[in-house]
């Protein structure tokens, strides 16, 4: 199975503002040096013709691109989980416990993917018991009426464990 997500923006609220924000701090950060070294006393600055000017434009808009594209690469590594979470929760919702959150190795969120899933599984586990005991007081419909009363107190027992309100 190829693990890659083909799409880079997945997110684009999130990855937008985060590539933004970082893009923004880029450009403030080159201004900043650049006015720091043109105006200082102690310094000789930066006594540039205007086709130095040009170049020196060009590339810090090629350095804004390249941040910016690896501001959402970067994102992508947080955006992808997010999704992949939401997507399996939906699954859960709808009732489906036999889906489980699987992500890619270098992706962030692991330790809480293996919390989501233990959840799951405990769930699982827990609603098996209660199909189980069910299934058990129906077998018993019309006989042994004091076993009946024990596997209902057990099927209440394992009922009470889930809040639900």
């Amino acid at each position: 199975m190829d693990n890659r997500r083909s799409r880079v923006v997945i997110n684009s609220k999130f990855q937008y503002q985060y590539a933004l924000l970082a893009a923004s701090l880029t450009v403030l950060l080159i201004n900043v040096f650049i006015i720091i070294n043109a105006v200082l006393p102690t310094s000789a600055g930066f006594p540039l013709s205007t086709e130095q000017t040009l170049w020196l434009a060009i590339i810090e808009v090629i350095f804004i691109g390249g941040v910016w594209w690896g501001s959402l690469i970067a994102s992508h590594k947080i955006a992808g989980p997010v999704y992949v979470i939401v997507r399996q929760m939906e699954k859960l919702a709808d009732g489906d416990l036999t889906a489980r959150v699987r992500l890619r190795k270098k992706d962030v969120f692991q330790d809480e993917a293996v919390m989501i899933n233990n959840c799951i599984e405990t769930l699982q586990e827990r609603l098996h018991e209660v199909r189980k005991i069910a299934t058990e007081i129906g077998q018993l419909a019309d006989q042994d009426s004091e076993k009946r009363t024990v596997l209902f107190a057990q099927l209440n027992q394992e009922l009470s464990s889930f809040n639900t309100e």
